[in-house]
């Protein structure tokens, strides 16, 4: 039947364009099996996984990044995040954090690429993931998913201090929200596991459930948040475990060579930015770009902000003021980690400012 519809198209002239178009066809199936997505690496096709489509080798195209900030969280990640996105070379995921190796692995590749920014071949693309430090299968995942290749940037700053940082930010952030939680699973009998629309908190989400499981908790203060009954150091809060870098930092070391490692300091690239953001420069094999004059010091926030090229400071959710703690409670905890910071020290043969 078809060969007689054939004969009768082609004896009325149609032959060549039937012909053209079964040829178009063709050619369209094999460019969508291809290259599903223009702009994208094609992960099923591509045996190296971390080299960009040859089609967009020279174009603006989302890329894997060849450069994560891994850690550390409230050590100011987001300030190293502001200041050196506006290098010319630099370009950082939209969202100030992806959490693709520790919450949406199971997305897949595709996905983690898909939140990058556009880049040229030129620029460098960078993703910051603060909680990333702490997973001691993330470095393999990098390495095998990305590149070995892949230049790792680290920000430290004194482990008490951070502690503290971290449980203001967790308790404004996310401390009603947990401790909706917790009523919720002891009352089993509850209708809902949100909270009541008259309660000033929202509703807690699969985020809560998370900083519980990583040790987080919405204690009433500071102290019972990283003490135990007895009056012990809790190693098991995660405000506490955060800051032994020693133990978090030789999974790194274990699977990238040192000089693909910069470890920032945060208390100097908080009180003098164009140092750290020079050596990062360097170690990113950047055009120098910032010079002191790129920074003021503001006075109302009481850290640095950058002059040009366009003014701009951290948001008003930075800088939050910290409670008073007993001294006691600051020297029990200054003593717990210096048997850490001077393992860090030797490990990495660096000293940093709270030392």
């Amino acid at each position: 039947m078809m060969k007689n519809m054939m004969k009768r198209l082609c004896g009325k002239g149609l032959c060549p364009i039937i012909v053209w178009l079964m040829l178009a066809t063709l050619i369209f199936s094999i460019f969508l099996r291809v290259n599903p997505k223009p702009g994208v690496l094609n992960i099923e096709n591509n045996p190296t996984k971390y080299h960009v489509h040859e089609a967009t080798q020279n174009v603006s195209a989302k890329r894997l990044p060849q450069v994560i900030v891994v850690g550390v969280k409230k050590c100011g990640t987001g300030a190293l995040r502001n200041f050196l996105r506006n290098h010319p070379s630099v370009r950082f995921t939209v969202e100030h954090e992806i959490h693709y190796f520790d919450w949406y692995y199971d997305k897949g590749l595709q996905w983690y690429i898909d939140q990058m920014p556009c880049t040229t071949p030129e620029q460098i693309t960078v993703e910051k993931t603060p909680m990333y430090f702490i997973e001691p299968d993330i470095p393999k995942k990098i390495y095998e998913d990305i590149s070995p290749d892949t230049k790792i940037i680290v920000v430290l700053c004194d482990p008490v201090v951070r502690a503290i940082s971290d449980y203001v930010h967790v308790r404004e952030r996310s401390g009603c929200r947990i401790k909706a939680y917790l009523r919720f699973r002891k009352n089993k009998s509850s209708k809902s596991p949100h909270v009541s629309k008259k309660s000033v908190c929202p509703a807690w989400s699969n985020s809560t459930r998370r900083l519980l499981r990583q040790g987080y908790s919405a204690a009433d203060s500071f102290e019972s948040a990283v003490l135990d009954a007895s009056g012990n150091i809790n190693i098991k809060s995660a405000y506490i475990y955060i800051g032994l870098y020693a133990k978090h930092l030789q999974h790194w070391l274990h699977n990238f060579p040192r000089n693909q490692i910069l470890v920032l300091d945060g208390g100097i690239l908080q009180n003098n930015p164009t140092q750290e953001l020079q050596k990062t420069e360097k170690f990113l094999d950047l055009q120098p770009f910032f010079t002191e004059e790129a920074f003021y010091f503001n006075e109302t926030k009481g850290f640095y902000c950058l002059s040009k090229p366009v003014p701009q400071c951290l948001p008003e959710s930075k800088g939050r003021p910290h409670p008073d703690i007993r001294k006691k409670v600051i020297d029990k905890l200054s003593v717990f980690y210096n048997a850490s910071d001077e393992i860090l020290k030797t490990m990495l043969n660096q000293s940093f400012s709270w030392m």
